[in-house]
């Protein structure tokens, strides 16, 4: 009975989006935010491809500036964000001497678009890991992850524990899990490609953008951050990836319940005034972690690295030194 209950819910909930797009259409026949991005002209002075399970992926590196090589660390971006999220951390921490790599996630920043790619946390972890051994980059990573990042670098962490000298937070969520009626778009695909085409046609516009920065920013964003947000999301055929997000995937589920499991150092860093994934989310996550610290940034909200990079980069140094010695 429940089952078909579901099932029933299910059909009405495609009638409602069928309807909906059709409204919508009727409504904003065009979008003046439609044209599309080129990857071509979003490339920066550092970027660079490598295929990886098929799929083109961008990313830069910052070699250390002088000196022995202190360590390697991995720099992941969350949800909407790309490599420009690290602008501010990634030339520091060469001026410091550790080599680092920023990739732009499968489907995101400049990396290919492609309907058949899985976005668990389980498999973009196994996709990053690719990436570092096609890159010839044997070394013990620093992993350091923001917001949705920070649950892909627990599920490369609990992959190759090997290689891992320790794990960074960044106000991030270890759970992408949905409930209730998220869990039933997950189930229909014509809802998750219904879905993605609304949030493609209303939802990625330069207004948006700006209200949804100034949320995370706790701030009123530039035209420049803007900008840098907003292009890479309108490269050709980023709702492929909306879609896929909404999927729901059981190993996310299970990643929440393994993260007592990590045993290497790790720092949680938050916003003290983040709405997205509160501070005591982040004080729920560290305390299932045995080897954990949590350090908090006063006035900062979802993305400290950007807001309050000199803090946010000393706190980060500091940890640093200290699993070094």
């Amino acid at each position: 009975m429940k089952t078909y209950n579901n099932f029933i819910k299910i059909i009405f909930l495609c009638l409602f989006m069928v309807i909906g797009v059709l409204f919508l259409l009727y409504l904003y026949p065009f979008n003046s935010d439609a044209k599309s991005s080129s990857i071509e002209k979003l490339l920066f002075d550092n970027s660079d491809f490598v295929k990886v399970d098929e799929i083109d992926m961008h990313f830069r590196i910052w070699n250390p500036i002088e000196g022995n090589l202190k360590g390697a660390i991995l720099l992941l971006h969350g949800m909407a964000g790309s490599t420009y999220s690290w602008r501010f951390t990634a030339p520091y921490l060469a001026e410091n001497g550790y080599l680092v790599l920023v990739p732009d996630l499968p489907g995101f920043g400049l990396s290919q678009r492609k309907p058949s790619i899985l976005h668990s946390h389980e498999n973009r972890a196994e996709i990053l890991w690719k990436l570092i051994d096609e890159l010839d980059l044997s070394k013990k990573w620093v992993l350091i992850g923001h917001s949705m990042g920070g649950g892909i670098v627990s599920a490369m962490s609990l992959q190759r524990s090997d290689d891992t000298r320790a794990l960074v937070l960044v106000d991030g969520t270890v759970s992408s899990n949905k409930k209730g009626f998220f869990s039933l778009l997950s189930r229909c695909k014509l809802i998750r490609n219904i879905t993605s085409s609304i949030v493609d046609k209303l939802f990625v516009t330069r207004k948006k953008i700006k209200s949804f920065l100034n949320s995370a920013y706790g701030r009123l964003p530039t035209k420049e951050e803007i900008e840098a947000y907003y292009q890479p999301l309108k490269i050709k055929n980023t709702k492929l990836t909306y879609s896929s997000l909404l999927r729901k995937y059981k190993s996310d589920s299970r990643l929440e319940e393994r993260i007592g499991d990590i045993s290497i150092p790790v720092l949680g860093i938050w916003g003290q005034n983040d709405k997205w994934v509160p501070l005591k989310s982040g004080e729920k996550i560290i305390q299932k972690i045995s080897n954990a610290q949590l350090s908090v940034i006063e006035g900062a909200s979802h993305c400290p690295m950007e807001t309050h990079p000199v803090l946010f980069n000393q706190k980060l140094i500091d940890f640093l030194e200290i699993i070094n010695l």
